[in-house]
């Protein structure tokens, strides 16, 4: 397959390294061209209600620490650039406590968890609006958020003035984070000046059905904040989840992860274009020129088929009347399952189940 020329960008903080894809002159920048970068950050300190340590007063100043140093690293994509930055999955760094189903917030008699979701807006979001403001630039921050007693899931998306054009909260959770989130029910695309994006939350990239319906409604890039790493082995190149999502729908997939590999941004053909290996608190960023379609050079192709558009062909040749099975509400695949029961809803449950494993972010460092 010929492949389009793109100019591939990483911030290795603190050098900024620009490669072309292709060998040749570099081109001056076009201007339907868009600079999508991706933070890659570091996990930050929380405490562990489980351990005798365990400090209540240092809760939320640990987790505004955390929020701050990734709004540092928003702050670095904009000085170089960026149009559009996606943060990580919970920039509050407050998920974990989600499974202390009975532990309190001693100022609120709260469950600590829901006393630290935050209003949308609210003044979480009143600082990044101020960075996307001063930048110019589209900002996606994935935040824990409340909305009277219900928390959710939610990526927050700003525009280059600052605004809040919409949020995404996550529809499918895991079945811990069901203990005290609530799922979304919408799976909305954004419109921007450069095209069109969505947000697949951590475990809805797992669910085709969702990327495709992504994919249905005009997305061009959909970005995957994210606790659960992908990748085998250090690069995206060994993430074949990730990039038969790309392949199938014909999009760009985002990844965003802390640690120190599994960011980056994968184009329609499936090809991880910009990553940062063991790089740790640093963004990644890719030129993409949106408008330019997907081929395949071929004058037998494009004789053949009236197109060298792949992406055309794919959607032109859907067959929508053989795939309505797919939302059956209990297939025969449920009878495999009669006997299982999940601890959602099961407060009893989850209270015995987290104990158990006495699961922790002191565990998992």
């Amino acid at each position: 397959m010929m492949k389009r020329k793109e100019t591939i960008f990483l911030l290795l903080l603190p050098l900024f390294i620009s490669v072309n894809a292709d060998v040749g002159a570099q081109e001056l920048p076009d201007k339907n061209k868009v600079k999508v970068a991706v933070i890659q950050g570091s996990d930050s300190p929380r405490q562990d209600p489980f351990m005798a340590d365990y400090d209540p007063s240092l809760v939320r100043p640990q987790s505004m620490a955390h929020f701050k140093k990734l709004l540092m690293l928003f702050e670095k994509a904009g000085e170089m650039d960026a149009d559009i930055v996606c943060g990580p999955e919970d920039m509050q760094n407050i998920g974990a406590y989600g499974l202390h189903v009975d532990v309190t917030d001693p100022g609120t008699d709260e469950i600590l968890f829901l006393a630290l979701a935050t209003s949308v807006p609210g003044p979480l979001t009143d600082m990044v609006a101020k960075i996307a403001r001063e930048y110019q630039m589209y900002i996606i921050a994935p935040l824990y958020e409340r909305e009277g007693e219900k928390v959710y899931n939610a990526s927050v998306i700003f525009d280059r003035d600052g605004r809040i054009i919409g949020n995404h909260r996550k529809t499918v959770l895991p079945v811990m984070e069901t203990w005290l989130v609530t799922t979304g029910d919408k799976l909305p695309v954004f419109e921007t000046d450069f095209g069109t994006i969505a947000i697949a939350t951590c475990w809805e990239i797992v669910f085709p059905e969702i990327s495709t319906i992504y994919a249905l409604k005009g997305a061009d890039i959909i970005f995957n904040p994210t606790m659960g790493r992908e990748n085998k082995d250090s690069s995206l190149k060994s993430a074949p989840r990730y990039r038969a999502r790309a392949m199938d729908n014909f999009v760009y997939i985002a990844p965003v992860i802390l640690g120190s590999d599994g960011s980056g941004i994968i184009d329609y053909y499936g090809e991880v274009i910009a990553e940062a290996p063991g790089i740790t608190d640093t963004f990644i960023m890719a030129e993409i020129d949106f408008s330019i379609p997907p081929v395949l050079k071929s004058d037998w192709w494009t004789t053949i088929n009236g197109t060298d558009n792949i992406k055309a062909i794919h959607y032109l040749s859907r067959r929508p009347v053989v795939y309505n099975f797919i939302t059956h509400p209990d297939p025969p695949v449920m009878d495999q399952f009669k006997n299982i029961k999940l601890t959602t809803g099961d407060k009893k449950g989850q209270l015995e189940a987290v104990k158990e494993v006495d699961y922790g972010p002191g565990d998992n460092e």
